[in-house]
């Protein structure tokens, strides 16, 4: 369990820190990871649960909770996301 966990880590170590999460649960360890970035969750996390309204707005797959209709809803954000040859990107853009 961790709390923020590569908040003030550089771009590389944010990357590593979050692939030791994602070996330990691979392994068949369960990590529970407070984040902010959601290009980081998208990237390396097999399930998401978004809080917003003061309760659970999302719980599933990060391509089914980081949809543009709930991205507006959550943070009032359009957002792009796309799948690549190296796994998911995204990234928030815009203010609504």
């Amino acid at each position: 369990m961790a709390d923020e966990p590569i908040a003030g880590l550089d771009p590389a170590h944010q990357i590593a820190t979050m692939q030791v999460f994602a070996d330990l649960a691979a392994s068949g360890r369960s990590t529970l990871v407070s984040l902010h970035d959601l290009g980081l969750a998208a990237r390396h996390c097999t399930r998401l649960i978004l809080l917003a309204e003061g309760g659970i707005l999302a719980d599933g797959a990060p391509e089914d909770v980081l949809t543009d209709t709930l991205m507006a809803r959550a943070f009032g954000i359009t957002a792009w996301h796309e799948q690549t040859p190296s796994g998911p990107v995204f990234q928030p853009l815009e203010v609504l």
